[in-house]
């Protein structure tokens, strides 16, 4: 039973996860359903995912913050907030440590953006809070990093393998877009596009929205009304 687990060997058996831990769905959900599990010593359990984060390869840190996001996506759903909330404060120090330190954690700027946005949009932390995390990814800029350098920073082999790890690592964000807060009003996703859509611009928009009325119906009396259109301004 959780419950009646050592401490000890709990953090023993999870730090291993952690530290043998690669892209695929089924070994970050691995890792995930351990923690929630033994939710009872969140706290060990967390410590653990910061200290192996710091220590690991920059393309391992990027599959511990994957963990770190299925662990949020099954504490939503259990209405579980312990490890969320000591996530909180230490956010840009995780994003941090995912991204800095030249080329090999530029490279990850990507993916943890999208991260970001899923934890964004899943409403887990204050709006100011992913802000503040968000300035290490503003600090550095891809471009600003000289062709030779990524040449001398990654073999071809680096580059295959780590192409297809970002595929593996996408296919769970692809899969959870479509997942809802249990808590959220039935219109938030309406009220998300909505507020997400640019506004309509009278000059161009109208323009544009009868050109693909007269595709789509093409005998209905469109050129009058374009006309009538043309002749009021």
């Amino acid at each position: 039973m959780a419950d009646e687990s050592d401490p000890f060997e709990c953090r023993l058996v999870f730090s291993s996860l952690l530290s043998k831990l690669n892209a695929s769905q089924q070994a970050i959900q691995k890792v995930a359903n351990y923690a929630m599990r033994h939710k009872n010593l969140s706290e060990d359990l967390y410590s653990c995912i910061i200290e192996v984060l710091e220590q690991a390869s920059y393309n391992a840190r990027l599959n511990i913050i994957y963990v770190l996001d299925a662990i949020f996506s099954a504490s939503q759903k259990a209405r579980y907030t312990s490890y969320i909330e000591q996530t909180r404060p230490d956010l840009p120090r995780i994003i941090h440590a995912v991204v800095a330190g030249g080329p090999k954690g530029v490279l990850n700027i990507p993916n943890t953006q999208k991260i970001l946005n899923n934890w964004k949009r899943k409403g887990y932390f204050d709006e100011k809070d992913l802000e503040e995390a968000e300035k290490p990814l503003l600090e550095h800029d891809s471009s600003l990093i000289p062709a030779q350098t990524n040449a001398e920073a990654f073999s071809k082999e680096d580059i295959l393998r780590r192409m297809e790890e970002d595929r593996e690592r996408h296919k769970r964000l692809r899969e959870e877009i479509w997942i809802r807060p249990p808590e959220e009003s039935k219109d938030a996703e309406f009220e998300e596009f909505w507020n997400s859509t640019d506004s309509l611009d009278p000059e161009s928009d109208y323009e544009i929205m009868m050109v693909q009325n007269m595709l789509r119906l093409p005998h209905y009396s469109w050129n009058m009304m374009l006309s009538q259109r043309s002749t009021l301004s």
